[in-house]
């Protein structure tokens, strides 16, 4: 996303929407593929619906021992994210009013205006490009989490996950 010093047009803030499709696209797909990967031994059943995949992925992500705790932090904190980043999703994809842009660099700043039910928000420019910042990483954490989790020796596990240590700040 463009710096927010510029105005912002209308069909920037269209291509947010398409951005946030786009961005949970993958992580559906990232966590389709680590759930088969961590359940390759046994048939699983199929898990449908994005929150289901973040619990079944989750659970066998999240280590049982108090040895790994990076791990345990990241995936807390991931699935925290993601789960608010869930409920982004589902404002914007059910629940669109509208789009507004900034004309020019003194007017309120571009957001989406959403509601589903109760819940009514403007989401900023800047809101938005905060959550794709760390959502276009995520598939990648989500990854080593999964490969730490797998991993038999437990200081290699923690070493891959070192350099996410800080997420969702940028590396």
């Amino acid at each position: 996303m463009p710096d927010t010093d510029q105005p912002i047009t209308f069909d920037q803030m269209k291509g947010t929407i398409g951005s946030l499709v786009f961005l949970w696209s993958g992580i559906e797909q990232s966590l389709t593929e680590a759930i088969e990967i961590l359940h390759a031994e046994r048939k699983l059943k199929s898990v449908h619906g994005i929150s289901r995949s973040i619990d079944v992925w989750s659970l066998a992500v999240k280590p049982t021992d108090n040895i790994s705790t990076l791990r345990a932090v990241l995936c807390d904190r991931l699935v925290k994210m993601l789960r608010e980043a869930l409920v982004i999703r589902n404002l914007v994809c059910h629940g669109l009013i509208s789009i507004t842009a900034q004309l020019h660099i003194d007017a309120p700043e571009a957001h989406l205006k959403v509601r589903l039910g109760e819940d009514t928000r403007l989401l900023t420019w800047s809101q938005l490009d905060e959550m794709f910042s760390w959502m276009s990483r995520s598939r990648w954490l989500i990854r080593d989490l999964t490969e730490a989790a797998m991993e038999n020796d437990a200081q290699r596990a923690n070493d891959r996950l070192l350099s996410w240590e800080k997420f969702p700040e940028q590396q």
